[in-house]
């Protein structure tokens, strides 16, 4: 029992990790191709966690992917290549990452001189103290690529820059997504991205590999790239498509809680680094996957993802291996929405747990949104699309209704309204309570108003001694101090639509 509750708690702690760590691709509702670059070392703060501050990232997984390279090395020689010409650019890349590693784990990995051209490299982790003299082989154990891709769970591919092109000439890849390695050595990298739609008449690749070529020393880059793989299987590559394509028919057979658990996001943060020696580009690639049942538990990340899903072109679903169960992992990610919490007394009132969808039988659309938050802009700018799509369409950009021409803007464009515009406002509770009150006031009906509250850390609250109502900071059920009169009042479980906010009296009955 004891064992099993501590393993129970492991995996936990691990999805956890995974979660907080994982590098969610997607900025809008849509998706194209795009070279999509950025500097590297960029802290990327989330809706669950945090990545991006180092070149080379260890995790939780460590051991376990290493352990499955080195099986596959084993297995495939072939996803291990160094043309000769790229002996030099091999040690310049394993060099480089030792320098990463040292910078960014200095307590589990050490690069130390010891002498002209003599180093120490020491791997905690994995209990490794190796000796060795830059640029010879007779000092390492194993070729300076391999050597160092047992140690990172990156994927490395070599690129050589000659006759003003870029050749894929030496790599270590055993985590490909849907492409071979062995085939691509020796390669072009405009002919290696040849079979991507789109990318050669949008002149994606064309832009991707000037940028490429312009690279300059220790001003790393990095985008990324994503998909969606059927279970936690990192090794896709081409040669290994009879293990893993039929996987893409079967999962569309299986009940709603196995989809969620077997289907995975898969990302690609790629980083791209002129080396400093040999000048040859390295792109490391370290891949991440999030099965659409952890993703569902951070709510922005569904909601968007179930968005790109949707709308992704076909070609570029067909491209990805997707197309057959995209629609399916869509519409999983938003049946995943959490259910709301039932209020806690009659007179609460009930907001939906995800934005409601624009009513198309209105005469026209005031999109309002109330706020300086992420999820305002975003709920937004989403109304504003699909309402543009059937009839004209205003948006109205608002800081807070405690501000007079704020709430000046919002009566005027209220007062310009035709009969039957749908009035959608979205942003914290103290604004939408308030908005909707407004929009009663000016003659609106309850069917055409929606809203979204996107918190409810504030509430507008209707002093009933000095009979005024503020903007506070709290809860049904709590007690603050009036703005107005300086009581102790208890904010109670009775909301007045039309008022517009929570009726509020002197705590314990004081006067």
């Amino acid at each position: 029992m004891t064992s099993t509750l501590d393993n129970t708690a492991a995996k936990t702690s691990a999805e956890t990790e995974l979660i907080a760590g994982f590098p969610f691709p997607f900025l809008e509702d849509r998706y194209r191709y795009s070279t999509n670059v950025e500097p590297a070392e960029q802290l990327v703060t989330t809706p669950a966690g945090q990545w991006g501050t180092a070149v080379v990232d260890i995790d939780c997984e460590y051991r376990a992917e290493l352990d499955q390279r080195a099986v596959i090395l084993a297995a495939d020689p072939t996803r291990h290549a160094v043309l000769p010409h790229m002996a030099p650019a091999a040690w310049d890349a394993m060099f480089t990452l030792m320098r990463e590693l040292d910078a960014a784990y200095p307590e589990q990995m050490q690069l130390r001189s010891t002498g002209p051209d003599e180093w120490l490299w020491r791997n905690g982790i994995l209990g490794i103290e190796q000796h060795f003299r830059y640029g010879d082989a007779t000092t390492l154990p194993d070729e300076p690529l391999r050597y160092i891709t047992s140690q990172v769970q990156e994927d490395i591919a070599l690129l050589d820059q000659r006759n003003d092109q870029l050749f894929v000439d030496a790599g270590v890849v055993t985590f490909a997504a849907d492409w071979s390695f062995g085939f691509d050595v020796g390669m072009s990298f405009l002919e290696i991205h040849g079979p991507v739609p789109r990318v050669r008449r949008e002149g994606v690749i064309t832009r991707a590999h000037e940028f490429l070529k312009r690279l300059q020393p220790h001003q790393p880059y990095r985008r990324t790239n994503w998909t969606l793989t059927i279970d936690r299987r990192l090794d896709m590559s081409t040669e290994l498509y009879p293990e893993w394509g039929p996987d893409r028919e079967t999962i569309q057979l299986v009940d709603d809680a196995e989809f969620g658990r077997r289907v995975h996001l898969r990302v690609e943060v790629q980083h791209l680094i002129r080396l400093p020696d040999s000048g040859a580009v390295m792109f490391l690639i370290r891949t991440y996957m999030l099965p659409l049942e952890q993703l569902a538990t951070v709510d922005p990340w569904r909601r968007r993802a179930a968005e790109v899903l949707a709308e992704l072109p076909a070609d570029m679903a067909e491209y990805k291996g997707i197309i057959k169960y995209r629609d399916r992992a869509a519409q999983w990610l938003r049946d995943a929405a959490p259910t709301p919490p039932a209020p806690t007394g009659p007179g609460m009132p009930v907001w939906p747990a995800t934005p409601p969808a624009i009513d198309t039988t209105g005469a026209a659309f005031l999109v309002v949104a109330i706020g300086d938050s992420a999820e305002s802009a975003h709920v937004s700018r989403n109304w504003v699309a699909a309402a543009e799509a059937v009839v004209a369409t205003r948006l109205l950009v608002l800081d807070t209704l405690t501000d007079e021409q704020d709430r000046a803007a919002l009566d005027a464009a209220l007062g310009e309204a035709l009969t039957g515009t749908r009035v959608l406002v979205t942003g914290g509770q103290y604004d939408v309570m308030t908005a909707l009150a407004i929009a009663r006031d000016a003659g609106a009906v309850p069917a055409e108003l929606s809203s979204f509250v996107v918190h409810t850390r504030d509430l507008p609250l209707y002093c009933a001694h000095c009979r005024n109502t503020f903007r506070v900071e709290g809860r049904a059920g709590g007690i603050v101090t009036c703005p107005g009169c300086a009581r102790d009042l208890e904010i109670h479980e009775h909301h007045s639509p039309t008022m517009g906010s929570f009726l509020a009296s002197a705590a314990g009955g004081d006067a």
